[in-house]
């Protein structure tokens, strides 16, 4: 902020759902840690009510948007390019530019990838990629089909050249987005976002008892049920283990996004359904236990090129097995056993070493706090901070 000016009006755009996992995480760690920056006046507006209650817990100012069916109909046409030329001054109608103009936003941030920003004529902003996975792995049907595809390539294609910076999570990130959209490498920036503030320790709770787990150890792994998310790749080295002898569940939460059902009768068919507990969406007051409990966080996911669960692990000392592919190997370093995606043997390997060497299990403990730490030195904060400096600067020009 410049000296002796007035905090300029930040609008945190929050998306998402609850139930969706990561992506509603990382807005809320987000939100939350920027919000103890007095520099600024960060309001956080939602178009979900159920959103708004919960960021209500925190002590954030949240303004909800309503959007009925007829406004988003009329936010279409807006978009179009026929418009702009008939009518390229016309912002009546825009109802989110208008509530924006009501608190006197100076500058748009939109935490996940909203196709809001299409909708902004007179607002400034700031864009979140969290991926580029549709254009990485188009053959997984959640990117690809009915339409995924064209919807992503539209959103980034329009709102990414015109926003005044870009927030990544990762250097390839950065570039894969330079790359692919040519845009201007300065305008765009890479952070390490942050574990979901609910790893924190909760009352005690066993959760071998509370779920029925009868194997000595067990496996856990946060994840949606999208295909992307890999969860046969476990159920074939739970196979594999079972028939060395060697019994270790998988414990699956989150919400099913089309292919629960297959997975579970993959396992059945891999002899393995036994070993499997799907918990459904994890509750807060569980979560730290759940990581803390378990041999390891395994998560040999295909989408990055980072993820939050090994973040997680890292902070309450979970060791963690990762998919060894760009990105995500640099994102944990050597802090993680990596696996060989198209040899489930190479997870089983990794599985039967944690169980019979205990050393190495503190050493990936040891090594997952140093890398969190690491990681942490790139925040959102101080990235943020920067950006916002600088166009306070600009700002002056035309806004006192």
């Amino acid at each position: 902020m410049i000296m002796g000016a007035r905090k300029l009006n930040i609008a945190c755009i929050f998306s998402g759902e609850l139930e969706s996992g990561g992506g509603f995480q990382t807005q809320l760690s987000t939100i939350v840690e920027l919000s103890k920056d007095e520099r600024y006046n960060f309001i956080v507006f939602t178009t979900n009510r159920v959103d708004s209650n919960i960021l209500g817990n925190y002590d954030l100012n949240v303004i909800h948007i309503k959007q009925n069916f007829l406004y988003k109909v009329f936010r279409l046409i807006l978009r179009n390019e026929f418009f702009y030329k008939v009518c390229p001054k016309l912002t009546v109608g825009n109802k989110f530019e208008k509530v924006l103009y009501t608190y006197d936003i100076d500058l748009v941030y939109f935490l996940s990838p909203s196709s809001l920003a299409l909708d902004l004529v007179c607002h400034n902003y700031i864009f979140t990629v969290w991926d580029l996975c549709h254009r990485d792995y188009p053959e997984f049907p959640e990117v690809s089909f009915h339409r995924e595809f064209e919807r992503r390539e539209m959103l980034y294609s329009k709102a990414l050249k015109k926003a005044i910076a870009i927030i990544t999570d990762s250097e390839l990130g950065k570039e894969n987005i330079v790359r692919r959209y040519s845009l201007d490498e300065n305008r765009v920036y890479f952070v390490s976002y942050l574990p979901s503030i609910n790893i924190r320790e909760t009352e005690f709770v066993d959760i071998k008892k509370r779920y029925h787990i009868h194997t000595e150890n067990y496996l856990y792994y946060p994840a949606q049920f999208w295909s992307h998310k890999n969860h046969v790749y476990i159920v074939d080295s739970l196979s594999i283990l079972k028939k060395q002898g060697i019994h270790v569940t998988a414990v699956f939460s989150g919400s099913d996004k089309g292919n629960l059902g297959y997975v579970l009768e993959y396992a059945k068919r891999a002899g393995v359904v036994d070993l499997v507990k799907y918990i459904g969406f994890a509750p807060n007051e569980e979560v730290y236990h759940l990581y803390k409990q378990s041999l390891a966080l395994a998560m040999p996911t295909y989408f990055g090129p980072t993820n939050i669960p090994p973040l997680e692990a890292f902070a309450v000392g979970t060791p963690v097995i990762y998919s060894d592919l760009p990105g995500l190997r640099e994102q944990v370093g050597d802090a993680a056993l990596l696996c060989d995606l198209k040899d489930p043997n190479s997870l089983a390997m990794h599985i039967k070493t944690l169980l019979s060497n205990p050393e190495k299990k503190s050493e990936l403990v040891e090594k997952g706090c140093k890398r969190l730490k690491e990681l942490q030195q790139k925040s959102i904060t101080n990235v943020l901070r920067h950006i916002l400096d600088d166009y306070a600067m600009k700002l002056k020009c035309w806004k006192g």
